[in-house]
């Protein structure tokens, strides 16, 4: 096995007692990727009342806005990876455990609440005014298909779609020279723009192109490790200016944000992997490992306890959180150490069956 994977790791010998198929490689680099990439999809969804025209809140929302991003082609990276035994049926039933299944436990007394209480929220309202007005079953229906009763929960929905496609991914992966499709795909991502969130398969056609590009870095792996080694310098300031011309208020840059945004979170993907690699034996290996194996779990748990801290400030004090670099930390840092207690606490209630609850 080629050490360009893992630097430092030492080859296995492979046995030869009957031809098979070798087992894949663990992927540190990817495993921490994903530690960091909830990290920056929490951060992203801090909610504290900013002022009008807040540098700080600028500066924020271009590190952690559209972290999905990260998100989505780490999706992509791992079913490339992990395609080599793929068989359909099993595949949809172990999406269906791993994912459905906690996000309907998840969803299930929050949909009620919301049902009975008539507790729409804001971004629901803003796609369809009269949804006080639907009955019942097309409330729970459109919550449900869409994941409109919890702003996180519109992923569910659209990342389903991309299960349901995976036939015609694989096909891709195993035909290499149609991974030209990505032209066509990511001018789809730039025609169309990210759209509410109840609009599922508009964000299918927006997104679809960052989950390819994920498969397509998967399948290149080795290759893009060895470009990476030469031209580390100008991919690494190729993203750092993509960040500062994002918290730069420049009129043409304000003018192409969303499209600027999207470059960005797709150029952080290969440094990502480049320096997560490079840098493996200087990891913080036992916080991020910690990360990485609560990540699906952090993403179904993290927005309730952004939603209990707003309401328990609002409580104490009659306002939002202070908008401030300093209130936002606080919050930031009390939300995500209490989502992190609250699995490992399931966790250790519900052992093994705990994915089934809360993803992980």
């Amino acid at each position: 096995m080629s050490n360009v994977l893992s630097p430092g790791a030492t080859a296995t010998p492979t046995e030869t007692a009957a031809p098979q198929k070798p087992k894949k490689e663990f992927l540190n680099y990817i495993h921490y990727f994903r530690g960091i990439a909830i990290f920056y999809v929490v951060a992203a969804h801090i909610l504290v009342d900013w002022p009008e025209g807040s540098t700080m809140r600028y500066v924020l929302d271009a590190f952690f806005q559209n972290s999905t991003i990260l998100f989505l082609f780490i999706a992509g990276y791992l079913f490339q990876h992990l395609s080599g035994k793929f068989e359909y049926k099993d595949y949809l039933i172990k999406k269906f455990q791993n994912v459905h299944v906690p996000y309907l436990v998840l969803s299930a007394p929050l949909i009620i609440y919301r049902v009975v209480q008539q507790d729409i929220p804001g971004f629901t309202l803003e796609d369809h005014p009269d949804f006080g007005t639907w009955p019942a079953w097309k409330q729970v229906a459109e919550y449900l298909l869409h994941g409109g009763h919890l702003q996180p929960y519109w992923f569910i929905p659209m990342i389903t779609l991309m299960y349901l496609l995976a036939p015609v991914l694989l096909y891709i992966d195993r035909n290499p020279k149609l991974y030209w499709v990505l032209v066509p795909l990511f001018a789809l991502s730039f025609i169309i723009k990210r759209p509410p969130l109840s609009y599922t398969f508009t964000m299918l056609a927006h997104f679809t192109s960052v989950y390819v590009f994920g498969m397509f870095m998967s399948h290149f792996k080795k290759e893009y490790l060895e470009f990476a080694k030469k031209y580390y310098i100008p991919i690494t300031v190729v993203s750092l200016a993509l960040t500062v011309m994002l918290c730069t208020p420049y009129p043409l840059f304000t003018k192409y944000y969303s499209e600027l945004n999207f470059v960005q979170k797709l150029s952080l993907t290969g440094l990502f992997i480049y320096w997560l690699w490079r840098w493996d034996a200087k990891m913080p290996k036992p916080l991020l490992n910690l990360l990485a194996n609560l990540s699906f779990g952090l993403f179904f748990v993290h927005y309730f306890f952004v939603l209990a801290m707003r309401g328990g400030y609002i409580f104490l004090f009659g306002r939002e959180w202070p908008g401030n670099i300093l209130s936002w930390t606080i919050n930031f840092a009390i939300t995500f150490t209490l989502s992190v207690l609250f699995l490992m606490a399931v966790k250790k209630v519900t052992g093994k069956n705990s994915k089934y609850f809360v993803g992980c």
